[in-house]
């Protein structure tokens, strides 16, 4: 690392050290890789529209290339750190390659890798696109690479953790204002749009114009939002439906983009005016679900244990028939990262994981109820990234 490194450059270093460990650790001489959210784990330019091929070579030795199109070129030398980034063209232009593919063979020649081992990401690259990449480099040796990715991402940095944090105030600051404007009549969409903009607003208190001015605060992706019966759809988009007096209103934050990329796992319910006892008590037993994983979070369990005991805890209140899906997950560049909080997952729990918690029953034709907040794991216990859910149901 050169001396006067800024810490952005000193992280995304850090990053490329840990990939580097394991590739040498698997025997590999490079990592190519192109599925998007990799792309923007390892360069940092992460507001590029993946239409294109934008991909990273990532040497043992040596320095990265960033592959991107020429339309991409500026936004990626103004926000990535990486040094050495080529375009390819979509027309014939002098001194340059019309297809990703020929400038990708040539990054690999330049790295000395034409007969090295090169990790791809298996469970994306599409055969097509492998085909392409042996007929311009047949001497390099292919190899399934796509679990280093997962097993860094997995733990979190410092930096990482702290955007995560700014990406659960962005979260909570939604949701407040949806309980500021929620009222009968009001449409499920107005409310999402009233989260939006508080989001947006809090997104951008955190950004500066001296080291921010190539990033957006706006909050993208859908939000999700049902009322009444419509509740009990556990990924439904905010509609024309209209709040009406005793619904149950459902909202999750977990498709908009929350901060500088990063997502956490964050949803809550409120009901219209009032709430009937199952509201409240299901709502009483699903925090109570909530609050025994979290006894039981530390570094060393399973998420499969986790899972276990809240499925049984849920069964316990008479409610398991409704049960739709894991406890929860891996937060991150990805709304859904591993590991997954179920049974079949065995990924033993280590400090650094940033996860999900998200205990839930849906009741087709009455309601449904999904209480999920995101921690940090610690060495001796975890920490919020969102707000604490309330131990009642919220009534406005």
């Amino acid at each position: 690392m050169a001396q006067g490194s800024s810490p952005l450059e000193v992280e995304y270093e850090a990053r490329a050290d840990r990939i580097r460990a394991q590739m040498r650790r698997d025997g590999i001489d490079a990592l190519f890789l192109m599925q998007s959210l990799n792309v923007w784990y390892v360069t940092g330019f992460w507001e590029y529209v993946p239409i294109r091929v934008e991909a990273v070579l990532v040497p043992a030795d040596g320095d990265c290339v960033f592959i991107v199109s020429k339309n991409e070129y500026e936004y990626a030398v103004k926000t990535s750190w990486i040094a050495d980034i080529r375009y390819y063209t979509e027309f014939p232009e002098q001194g340059r390659h019309q297809n990703p593919y020929d400038l990708i063979a040539e990054a690999v020649r330049d790295r000395n890798l034409r007969d090295g081992v090169i990790g791809i990401e298996e469970d994306f690259v599409p055969l097509a696109e492998h085909a392409r990449l042996t007929e311009k480099l047949p001497k390099v040796r292919f190899q399934h690479a796509g679990a280093i990715l997962q097993r860094c991402r997995m733990v979190k940095s410092e930096y990482e953790v702290d955007l995560l944090k700014k990406a659960g105030q962005v979260a909570t600051s939604g949701w407040h204002a949806s309980l500021e404007v929620a009222r009968p009549g009001i449409r499920e969409y107005e409310i999402g749009q009233a989260a939006r903009e508080a989001a947006t607003r809090t997104a951008a208190s955190f950004m500066s114009p001296s080291t921010d001015r190539h990033h957006s605060p706006l909050v993208d992706g859908v939000q999700l939002i049902q009322a009444g019966e419509r509740s009990s759809i556990s990924h439904g988009r905010g509609s024309v439906n209209p709040l009406e007096h005793g619904d149950m209103v459902a909202m999750c934050f977990c498709l908009t983009n929350q901060f500088k990329g990063y997502k956490v796992g964050f949803a809550r319910n409120m009901a219209i005016g009032e709430a009937d006892a199952e509201m409240r008590d299901v709502y009483r037993m699903l925090y109570d679900a909530q609050q025994l994983a979290f006894s039981e979070l530390r570094p060393g369990v399973t998420g499969s244990y986790l899972d276990r005991i809240v499925r049984e805890h849920i069964h316990a209140a008479g409610y398991g028939q409704y049960i739709e899906h894991r406890l929860g997950r891996g937060v991150g560049l990805l709304y859904a990262e591993s590991p997954d909080l179920k049974e079949g997952d065995d990924t033993v729990i280590e400090a650094g994981f940033c996860l999900s918690i998200e205990p839930a029953v849906y009741i087709t034709g009455k309601w449904g109820i999904e209480i999920e907040d995101s921690v940090h794991v610690t060495p001796d216990g975890w920490e919020y990234l969102t707000e604490p859910a309330p131990p009642e149901l919220p009534v406005v």
